[in-house]
């Protein structure tokens, strides 16, 4: 049981801490952090017990690697809209 804890506590305060730091990078104000740490915890747990212990680094590589590419999408300079006639 506490290897689950362990595993869940590690995923859920990583994916906080990886979700409120590209927060601030790309300068939102509101979002779901904490929905997004709960799932994460969740999942690494499952993985962790089900899976292999090395699940947990492999999910919160996964979260970074998204939230990297959000940020690279938000800050694309985006064309003009088009004019209309």
């Amino acid at each position: 049981m506490r290897f689950v804890l362990m595993h869940f506590a590690i995923g859920a305060a990583g994916a906080l801490a990886i979700s409120l730091l590209f927060s601030r990078l790309s300068g939102e104000t509101s979002g779901a952090a904490l929905a997004m740490a709960m799932i994460v915890g969740i999942a690494c747990a499952s993985l962790a017990h089900f899976v292999s212990p090395w699940a947990t680094p492999g999910a919160l590589l996964l979260v970074v690697l998204s939230s990297l590419r959000e940020l690279r999408e938000f800050q694309a300079p985006r064309p003009p809209p088009p004019e209309h006639e």
